[in-house]
């Protein structure tokens, strides 16, 4: 039996944010990057006449964004479990990759960060 999903992606969102364990990481926010993947219930009989008939990913992307910037985050883990948890409050989401990236704090790295799978 085939399952019908559709996915729908945010691509290296750059937010300027409060997050890290460190002093100096609590007293300037700091560019962190978001990717989104989110396996969603599939739009294949469904009519599509607006954008309350699909996910948004321009109300992912703000809500991501809100979050960002609601509080200082210790831990990236955190904030990506928070992401997952906007994104799977959306009914039709199946399932959420959430990438959360620090570009800015490892000398000799492109970035560190985290990635979690969440359904």
């Amino acid at each position: 039996m085939s399952k019908n999903l559709d996915y729908i992606f945010i691509r290296d969102l750059v937010i300027k944010m409060s997050a890290g364990i460190y002093e100096h990481e609590k007293q300037a926010k700091q560019r962190v990057i978001i990717n989104i993947d989110l396996e969603v219930k599939s739009n294949i009989s469904k009519n599509l006449n607006s954008i309350n008939d699909v996910v948004s990913y321009e109300y992912i992307t703000n809500e991501v964004i809100n979050t960002a910037n609601s509080k200082h985050y210790d831990l990236l883990e955190e904030f990506a479990e928070d992401i997952a948890q906007t994104c799977l409050a959306e009914e039709q989401v199946v399932s959420a990759r959430i990438k959360v990236e620090k570009p800015d704090i490892i000398d000799n790295t492109k970035s560190v960060g985290v990635e979690i799978i969440r359904s």
